[in-house]
């Protein structure tokens, strides 16, 4: 009875020292498999009616379709490649005078991308002796400019008093 007694009590502590075994290797995978995560990080977006933005990060570009109000990216410096609001106006950073500079995703506060709508229309109007040059364009939230599709060009019209002297299209460009 005795040996009985010393067996089972053997045969337990083999089986605790199995369990605690097999229980560290499942904690060492759990913490192997957080250690492969990327870190990620939250990108603010302050604009409104974006459809698409694209980032560029070295030479990685990253496409987001209806990214909302956030977007979690790795660390890194971002800069954008294209941006696309609803109704088909386009954001296109290399041909814009206004540059929207590098955005910087890392630990602390969330980082902020101020691009996008409302969009606001300003037309600027300058006389050449008889002539007239308006130059129009499509303002973003952060000052930078975007075009339609062209479809739909904008329209203006001239009056002098209550009769029309010239109307027209503008084009882009």
């Amino acid at each position: 009875m005795e040996k009985k007694r010393r067996l089972h009590g053997f045969a337990g502590r083999i089986v605790l020292c199995a369990v605690i075994i097999t229980s560290g290797v499942a904690f060492g995978n759990q913490s192997d498999s957080q250690a492969e995560r990327p870190v990620m990080y939250e990108l603010r977006l302050e604009g409104e009616n974006i459809e698409q933005l694209i980032l560029q990060s070295g030479n990685q570009k990253q496409t987001y379709n209806q990214p909302g109000k956030s977007i979690m990216l790795g660390p890194g410096t971002y800069q954008i490649s294209q941006l696309q609001l609803k109704g088909g106006f386009m954001h296109y950073p290399y041909s814009d005078t206004i540059r929207l500079g590098p955005t910087h995703v890392g630990p602390g506060e969330p980082a902020i991308l101020k691009a996008g709508g409302p969009l606001e229309q300003r037309v600027t109007v300058q006389r050449k002796g008889q002539l007239l040059t308006m130059d129009y364009r499509l303002i973003g939230v952060a000052g930078e400019s975007y075009r339609n599709d062209n479809r739909y060009p904008p329209t203006f019209t001239i009056y002098k008093g209550d009769k029309e002297i010239a109307s027209g299209k503008f084009q882009f460009g």
